[in-house]
């Protein structure tokens, strides 16, 4: 079959699975490919709709592939539209308006005058993948393609490109949905089974030049126990402390001055208190002030040009990079990971992937890797990351940092979709890290702040449970001098957000106020929030209003966040369907009944948190203050038996715990035995506001009944 027939028949594949719902068609699309030599292509659709291109080698010598386009046409949205840039690593994921060239790997949704297209590569483990879409002609031009970059496919030979789905749609959010769900088919990814807690400081303690690293994680664990007991709280992270020197390289060279306890004692007594240990690893990266080392694996650096490649990193000096492929690589990361293994290692945080990530992050971009077989990019990436896993074991948490996030699918455990938020730094001096202090406050777009970590949440909260874990949280530092205000916001990110959390507050110092910030994010909800206005904010503007629906069989309600990183207070409308009593969160305080939505007014770097609950005619729970998901988690069931009038309440916490339920009854009702709770009338509309506390038993469960009378 000719190339024009080939070209032709992909166009119809293309437009007709959009036509059919009269949803954005991309059309004049045509499939171009940039060989150096003869190469013949067919296309293979799958029977979701998406589809691939086999590409063969038709000559009779090796044939460098560079971009293949499997989309280059037109698009039919609005001027005024908006596209999901996905930057497929660390850096800001952002929705960004159309007015001029915007880029996004693995997958894109873009969005305008009541529709959505989705764009988006179901693999994406062996070839470079991208979108582009940009203003042409009164016009928007869109491209999809792959990016073999200059790989040579042998004579003869045959490759198939990444598979590609579009999807058409009116509703942005469902496309995102969608396409994560069909990712999550095609790769069968394992996701890690409970959530992610621990400790790892930093934030207030300087474990480097204040205190010895061993007394400060000890007396934290023993803190975490205590002060937080019956809370999974499973990890202990150290990082970079336990490497002589600080060095990358040092790996099993065990720091005996800031941990005087070999690390199988250390691991042990650790393990006696119910933690697992973890620690921090740049794993591809090698000191130059370790010569020994920089001589046993100089023919095993990346090189571009023929010089090696560094990284110039100003707290530990130039480092080089190991090549992902290189069998030395893989014995060094054999050696160690098992041995970490032995000692009882069972998290760790796998960092600067970006130095082996070739054309996705396009920071270190090597001339030749040790194994040619291998396409530049996800495939040599993802051909070192899986000696870590295999090394490490199935049973032990790999998180992926400052590198591909996508592209980590199946082997690593977490994504840290964000920067490092709510993390401290050590006193290492003028011009490193936050010196003279050890954290920022007071900047909510700081790089450590709130908004990188609201970009991250809004850009990968489908993802998280389906593809990995996503860890755009990181770290919850609340204690003071963070203000109120700053502690809720965190607070309430990690809240609903559903990623990992490592606490990063000395938790044997910390202020009473806060600790009980702490527990309201305890347990780790399911699911995330969905960012209800993402496609309304562009960039530089950002998210703000979070939504999350719970649903129990006894009851159904929404929590809803507003944040307001500015200087300035601002008002924003909350929508909602039929009439809603609503409870506000951190004023602990009921706003009353609402049809069809609320006006809530966002005091200057603050949030508003709300539970909206369908209204009813007699008295039901309005809120808890143990949660920021507000019964979630810490309520079993609640019923209300019409015949005696009577609302029964059942909760779990951790054994020994108090906590409050408040409810809320309609005017005309009251309390019939009101002994030993709080009784308040509103007097805006004479409802009733109850407050039940209660006391957990040794099971952790706490029950209580309330009779009313008209």
């Amino acid at each position: 079959m000719s190339l024009l027939r080939w070209a032709a028949l992909t166009n119809f594949l293309i437009s007709t699975s959009l036509a059919q719902s009269g949803l954005p068609l991309v059309h004049d699309s045509k499939i171009r490919v940039d060989a150096s030599g003869p190469v013949v292509w067919a296309v293979s659709q799958e029977a979701d709709g998406s589809f691939r291109l086999k590409l063969r080698n038709a000559g009779t010598s090796p044939v460098q592939l560079g971009k293949v386009y499997l989309i280059d046409g037109w698009l039919d949205l609005p001027a005024g539209s908006v596209a999901l840039s996905m930057s497929g690593w660390q850096i800001p994921s952002l929705v960004k308006p159309l007015k001029e060239r915007v880029s996004s790997q693995v997958m894109t949704q873009v969005v305008g005058g009541g529709r959505a297209l989705n764009l988006g590569f179901l693999t994406f483990d062996r070839i470079h993948t991208e979108h582009a879409i940009w203003p042409e002609s009164g016009k928007l031009r869109i491209q999809s393609w792959c990016d073999f970059h200059q790989w040579l496919l042998p004579a003869g030979q045959e490759i198939s490109t990444e598979q590609l789905r579009v999807a058409a749609s009116t509703d942005p959010y469902r496309g995102l949905d969608d396409w994560a769900d069909a990712v999550a088919r095609q790769n069968k990814p394992k996701i890690w089974p409970t959530p992610v807690a621990g400790w790892v400081g930093w934030s207030w303690v300087d474990p480097f030049h204040i205190e010895k690293y061993e007394d400060v994680v000890r007396r934290n664990a023993k803190a975490v126990r205590e002060k937080l007991a019956g809370f999974p709280i499973d990890y202990i992270w150290v990082s970079l402390g336990n490497l002589e020197g600080r060095q990358a390289g040092n790996w099993l060279q065990w720091n005996r001055k800031a941990f005087p306890s070999p690390p199988e004692k250390l691991i042990e007594d650790l393990k006696a208190m119910d933690f697992k240990f973890g620690l921090w690893a740049g794993a591809f990266w090698m000191s130059s002030q370790l010569p020994d080392r920089v001589a046993q694996f100089n023919d095993a650096f990346l090189r571009k040009n023929g010089e090696l490649l560094f990284v110039p990193h100003r707290e530990i000096g130039k480092v080089y990079i190991l090549d992902p492929t290189h069998p030395k690589t893989h014995t060094w990361l054999r050696d160690t990971f098992s041995t970490y293994r032995k000692w009882g290692v069972r998290y760790f945080m796998i960092d600067f992937l970006d130095s082996i990530s070739d054309s996705i992050t396009g920071r270190y971009m090597p001339s030749a890797y040790a194994d040619p077989s291998l396409i530049p990019g996800p495939q040599t990436f993802r051909r070192g990351i899986q000696v870590i896993r295999d090394a490490a074991g199935p049973d032990t948490y790999l998180l992926a940092s400052t590198g591909p996030s996508l592209h980590s699918i199946g082997i690593m455990d977490g994504v840290r979709a964000g920067s490092d938020y709510g993390e401290g730094r050590p006193l290492d001096g003028p011009g490193k890290g936050f010196y003279p202090g050890t954290f920022v406050i007071n900047k909510a777009d700081y790089w450590t702040s709130h908004k990188r970590a609201i970009e991250a949440w809004a850009s990968h909260y489908f993802m998280s449970g389906k593809l990995f874990v996503t860890d755009t949280g990181n770290v919850l530092s609340v204690d003071q001098p963070i203000s109120v205000a700053d502690a809720q916001i965190s607070a309430t990110i990690f809240g609903l957000n559903g990623s990992p959390v490592m606490l990063g507050d000395d938790i044997a110092r910390l202020a009473p106020s806060r600790l009980e910030m702490l527990r309201k994010v305890f347990p780790r909800g399911a699911g995330s929030a969905v960012p209800i206005d993402l496609f309304d904010s562009p960039t530089p503007d950002y998210p703000k209003v979070f939504r999350l629906s719970v649903t129990k069989p006894w009851d159904r309600w929404e929590v809803v966040a507003v944040f307001n990183f500015g200087r300035e207070p601002f008002s924003k409308r909350v929508n909602f369907s039929g009439r809603q009593a609503v409870w506000d969160f951190w004023n602990e305080r009921s706003l009353g009944d609402h049809d069809g939505g609320i006006d809530l007014t966002v005091l200057p770097e603050s949030v508003r948190v709300i539970r909206t609950t369908p209204y009813r005619d007699h008295p039901w729970v309005a809120s808890t203050d143990m949660h920021v998901r507000q019964g979630e988690t810490d309520l079993e069931n609640v019923g209300w038996d019409a015949a005696t009038s009577t609302l029964t309440v059942t909760a779990a916490r951790p054994s020994g715990s108090t906590g409050t339920v408040f409810l809320r009854a309609p005017a005309g009702w009251a309390v019939a035995d009101p002994a030993g709770l709080w009784l308040a009338r509103d007097g805006s509309d004479n409802s009733l506001t109850i407050r039940i506390p209660l006391q957990f038993d040794t099971s952790g469960h706490a029950s209580r009944s309330v009779r009313f009378t008209r």
